[in-house]
């Protein structure tokens, strides 16, 4: 099954995202802080990690260096979700312009992006 990484402080973002992905078919694992969520992939690479830029201790920001920094990671995609309007123009410009999703979102904009990205779910062989 295509599983997905989302970093996401706020409880009921978190909940509503995994509860959304999970129905369409992936195997969704959450982190609720950027710690949380670079532990998470000591354990298995997701297809596709969707964070959140706005977190506090490490924010996706320094999440996002630190997985540049790892060849392994480097290679996953990222989705950051945020409500930083401030932030979105360089974000875009870093990530790609489907790569940066403002919040609130909408839920179909957000399963087409992800569908896009990890190709869909896919059962376990």
């Amino acid at each position: 099954m295509t599983q997905i990484l989302v970093v996401e402080d706020d409880p009921n973002v978190r909940v509503l995202l995994q509860s959304l992905l999970t129905a369409e078919g992936y195997d969704v694992v959450t982190a609720s802080d950027g710690m949380a969520g670079l532990g998470r992939l000591a354990d298995q690479t997701p297809a596709l990690i969707l964070l959140d830029l706005m977190m506090p201790d490490l924010g996706g920001d320094r999440v996002l260096e630190q997985l540049g920094q790892d060849p392994a990671s480097a290679a996953v995609p990222v989705v950051v979700l945020t409500g930083q309007l401030d932030a979105v123009l360089q974000l875009r410009n870093a990530l790609g312009e489907d790569n940066v999703i403002t919040k609130p979102f909408g839920v179909n904009d957000l399963l087409t992006r992800v569908a896009q990205i990890t190709g869909g779910p896919k059962e376990s062989t």
